[in-house]
């Protein structure tokens, strides 16, 4: 009267992986999507250290613009009309690296407008304002 195991049907003996590697998959697709998106962009001088940062620092030429307006190029205070002068001789020493301007939030924007175009007058291709991420 019973039915048998053996009539009915069959007993899954294996994992099924195919969700699994859908999931995978996916979140793979996401983290790639989302990943460009972590690049910083805007203006602001104070910015979060980190170890992978820090071993980049020594390839890129830093202008930094404090709240008084006082422009510096790496760590030394220049004058603007001293800026094109001094940053070619550093672009020089590193034709390749980028120059990064890290403006004050409340410095005057014509500031960072005169050191901008000093930048692009002494040839630099690869010029980018540097922000802090807000999380």
């Amino acid at each position: 009267m019973g039915r048998s195991r053996r009539r009915g049907f069959p007993i899954i003996t294996g994992i099924n992986v195919t969700p699994l590697t859908d999931i995978a998959l996916t979140m793979l697709l996401i983290f790639m999507v989302a990943t460009p998106l972590l690049v910083q962009s805007g203006l602001k001088v104070t910015l979060p250290r980190t170890a992978t940062a820090d071993a980049g620092a020594e390839k890129t030429i830093m202008i930094t613009i404090d709240q008084a307006g006082s422009v510096y190029l790496e760590k030394d205070q220049v004058q603007i009309a001293d800026l094109k002068a001094r940053l070619l001789s550093v672009v020089g020493a590193r034709p390749s690296s980028p120059v990064i301007i890290m403006g004050d939030k409340d410095v005057k924007y014509d500031t960072v407008v005169r050191v901008l175009e000093t930048v692009k007058s002494a040839g630099v291709s690869r010029v980018s304002l540097g922000v802090e991420v807000k999380k």
